[in-house]
Parts: C-alpha cells; sequence; structure tokens
C-alpha cells in the first residue's frame, strides 16, 4: 500500500477564482445578511476614523503642561472597534443563516402537506 498514490488519486485541485465567485454570487442573502456585511464594512471604516479622532499621547511627559502636545494614532481603540464590529456582525449574519435554512426547510415541508 502506497500512500503517495492513494494521495494523488484523492488529490483535488484548488477552486478557481471565477468558479468561487460565481458560487458566491448564486446564493442569495436576507435582509440580516446583508445587514451583518454592511455593519462589518461600516465598522472597518470606523475604526479606522475613530483610531484617528480620539488619538493618544506618544510619551506621558507632555502632561504636566496640561496639554498633549505629540499625538499618536491610537491603534487599541481601532482594533477593539473591529473587533466587537466582526463579532456581531457575524452573530447577525449566523441568525440569518439559520432563518435562510428554515425557510427553506419549510419551503420543502410545505410540498408534502399540499
Amino acid at each position: 500500500m502506497d500512500f503517495f498514490d492513494e494521495i494523488s488519486k484523492e488529490k483535488k485541485d484548488f477552486p478557481k477564482i471565477h468558479s468561487v465567485t460565481k458560487q458566491v454570487r448564486s446564493y442569495p442573502l436576507n435582509f440580516y445578511q446583508i445587514l451583518a456585511i454592511g455593519i462589518f464594512i461600516t465598522g472597518f471604516f470606523l475604526g479606522i476614523i475613530f483610531g484617528n479622532l480620539f488619538a493618544t499621547c506618544k510619551t506621558s511627559a507632555y502632561y504636566q503642561f496640561g496639554t498633549c502636545l505629540v499625538t499618536e494614532f491610537n491603534f487599541a481603540l481601532m482594533l477593539s472597534i473591529w473587533f466587537a464590529s466582526s463579532i456581531l456582525s457575524v452573530l447577525i449574519f449566523s441568525v440569518g443563516h439559520i432563518i435562510a435554512l428554515l425557510t427553506e426547510i419549510n419551503k420543502k415541508l410545505s410540498k408534502f402537506h399540499v
């Protein structure tokens, strides 16, 4: 028994980009899934914007004057907004996927009860 022969028999090529995009476009999205994608994109941009708006001081030595003289981009705030928006969008997308599956099951069951 040669394992390399078995691997070569069962080996599959990687899917092409065109076939993956075609498969994704054929999948219908409901309201919750579209909302989740919108929240994810909005959270991405809000993380960048808020990271710039609420900048942090470079060192604590400038606090003696009462103002911050040198500010830096707030990566911690950006990453926390990205994390929160991605978790929220995954939860909403999963609810939308569950609703889509239940709708499909309902359509298949309604064919039998007619």
